[in-house]
C-alpha cells in the first residue's frame, strides 16, 4: 500500500456511451494522487479501445482486459491489482463529482476510519436529477459495536416502525474502504452470477470487521438511469433468487452473529425486490396465461406469506400498504390489478 495514494476500480462491460462521461469524472478530481484501474471485463463493444486510449492520455490510468466473469469479480480483480491506501469501487456508467475522493480521503485520514459513507443523485435518462440522497445520521463516526448495532441496520434499510432514513445504502459505489481493512479480512465480492444484489451480500460479510465509519452528509457520486440495463423480459427464476438472497443474509447474519434488527431489516429489501419482480411480470411479452401463472406462484408463495405475516406497515406509502394488506388476505387479482396500475 502507498501512502496518500487512492486506488479507484471501474469494473468495465457494454457500456461505451457512457464511459467517458464516468473515466472523465475521476481523472478530473482535485485530489491527484489516483490509481485508475480500467477492468475491461470481456467487453463486446468499443470499451477495449477507449480504455487503451485513456492509458495513453493520463499515467495514473492502467488497463486489465480480462476475461467476462461479471461485476463482482470485476471488482477482486481490481483490489488484487490496487496499490492504493485506500479504495473506491464505481459503476462505468455513472460519475462522480470532482471533489469526491478529496472530501473522503480527508474524512478517512482525519477519522482513521475504515470507511467513509457518502450519498448519491438519482439521474434519469435525459441526464436530469431526478432525487437527491443527503445521508442523515445521528452521529458523524460510529466506532466499535455501533457500527454493527447502530449503522448497519440503516444501510440494509429504512426501519418500517418509524419510517426513519438515514438516505444511506448498503451500496459498493458510494463509500472509500481502507485497504487494510480489505486486506486484513481477506475479503472479497462475491459473483452476481452465484447470488443478486451482490454488493450487499458481499459488504454484509465486510462490516463484521469494520471499526470505524465516517459519514460525509453530502452527495457525490451520480447514479445514472441506463435504458440498455432495463429489460421487460421476466426469468422464470427471478423469483427463486430473491428468495435464494435474503435466505442467504439471514444466514449470514446468524453465522455472524448480528442483531434481530439487521436480520429484521431484510425484509424491507426483499418485499422491494419481489415488488419489481411482479411489475416485470406484468410488463414482460409472455402470454396472459403464463403473465398470470407467473404472478400467482409469487402472490401465492408461502414463505412470501410467512415473511409479511408479521410485518408492520405502518408507515408504508399507500400502494405498499394497500398491495401487502391484499397480499395477506389472498386477493390475489387485487394485487395484479394495483401492480398493473402502478407498473
Amino acid at each position: 500500500m502507498e501512502a496518500g495514494l487512492v486506488s479507484i476500480v471501474l469494473p468495465i462491460y457494454n457500456v461505451e456511451k457512457y464511459l467517458d462521461r464516468c473515466i472523465n469524472s475521476v481523472v478530473n478530481q482535485t485530489y491527484k494522487s489516483l490509481e485508475i484501474i480500467l477492468v475491461d471485463d470481456g467487453s463486446p463493444d468499443g470499451c477495449p479501445k477507449i480504455c487503451e486510449d485513456w492509458v495513453k492520455r493520463d499515467k495514473r490510468i492502467k488497463v486489465i482486459h480480462k476475461a467476462n466473469e461479471g461485476l463482482g469479480y470485476a471488482r477482486n480483480t481490481g483490489i488484487e491489482n490496487a496499490s492504493g491506501e485506500y479504495i473506491c469501487f464505481f459503476d462505468s456508467d455513472d460519475y462522480i463529482a470532482t471533489n469526491t475522493i478529496e472530501k473522503a480521503y480527508s474524512a478517512a485520514k482525519s477519522k482513521n476510519s475504515d470507511m467513509v459513507l457518502f450519498g448519491h443523485y438519482d439521474v434519469n435518462s435525459q441526464g436530469k436529477i431526478i432525487k437527491s440522497y443527503i445521508p442523515k445520521t445521528e452521529k458523524e463516526c460510529y466506532m466499535n459495536f455501533e457500527v454493527q448495532e447502530k449503522l448497519l441496520p440503516d444501510l440494509v434499510s429504512d426501519d418500517s416502525a418509524t419510517g426513519k432514513s438515514t438516505n444511506l445504502w448498503l451500496s459498493a459505489c458510494f463509500s472509500m474502504y481502507s485497504m487494510r481493512l480489505i486486506l486484513e479480512s481477506n475479503w472479497r465480492f462475491a459473483s452476481e452470477r452465484e447470488i443478486i444484489s451482490e454488493d450487499v451480500y458481499s459488504l454484509l460479510r465486510l462490516y463484521k470487521n469494520v471499526k470505524k465509519v465516517t459519514i460525509i452528509p453530502e452527495a457525490f457520486y451520480y447514479y445514472c438511469e441506463n435504458g440498455m440495463s432495463l429489460t421487460h423480459t421476466y426469468k422464470v427464476d427471478r423469483f427463486d433468487r430473491i428468495k435464494q438472497f435474503y435466505n442467504a443474509c439471514i444466514k449470514e447474519c446468524d453465522k455472524l452473529e448480528y442483531s434481530d434488527e439487521v436480520k429484521k431489516r431484510f425484509v424491507g429489501p426483499f418485499i422491494s425486490n419481489t415488488i419489481a419482480a411482479m411489475k416485470m411480470v406484468v410488463k414482460t411479452d409472455m402470454s396472459d396465461i403464463n403473465k398470470k401463472a407467473a404472478f400467482r406462484t409469487i402472490c401465492k408463495d408461502e414463505q412470501f406469506h410467512e415473511i409479511i405475516k408479521n410485518m408492520d406497515i405502518g408507515k408504508e406509502k399507500l400502494t405498499r400498504r394497500l398491495l401487502i394488506y391484499f397480499l395477506k388476505h389472498r386477493l390475489y387479482s387485487a394485487c395484479e390489478l394495483l401492480v398493473r396500475l402502478k407498473a
